[in-house]
């Protein structure tokens, strides 16, 4: 169950391109950030989360091993708040993450309960 769960979260930070309003703001996250969640299963419990910005919109995706990808979904990013999700196994995992400095900490919520996740930016 915790694999279904993990498995949910990465495609929802990678599985399909979000786009979010123009906003100056988006600067502060642009580029790569490690993530983990430890409680995810293997395989889903570290990764990077990348995020561009195509034509004034904002999107991401969710890098893991051997360079599988997943969109993300629903993205946002106002005053320093990260929102998104992605589909995992036909379950949509959303997250919900805080951003301060090249740091990131918050929650992904799954059809298993909630689980922390935090992040560094690496690029």
């Amino acid at each position: 169950m915790k694999r279904l769960t993990l498995l949910l979260f990465v495609l929802a930070l990678t599985g399909m391109y979000s786009i979010a309003s123009e906003h100056p703001g988006n600067k502060e996250i642009l580029g790569e950030w490690k993530y983990e969640v430890p409680s995810a299963p293997y395989g889903y419990n570290a990764g990077n989360l990348v995020f561009e910005e195509q034509e004034g919109a904002l999107k991401g995706f969710v890098k893991l091993e051997g360079n599988n990808k997943i969109d993300l979904q629903d993205l946002t990013y106002e005053e320093g708040v990260l929102k998104c999700g992605l589909y995992v196994d036909y379950n949509y995992v959303s997250l919900k993450i805080n951003v301060d400095g090249e740091e990131m900490k918050g929650v992904v919520n799954t059809p298993e309960g909630a689980m922390p996740i935090t992040a560094k930016k690496v690029k």
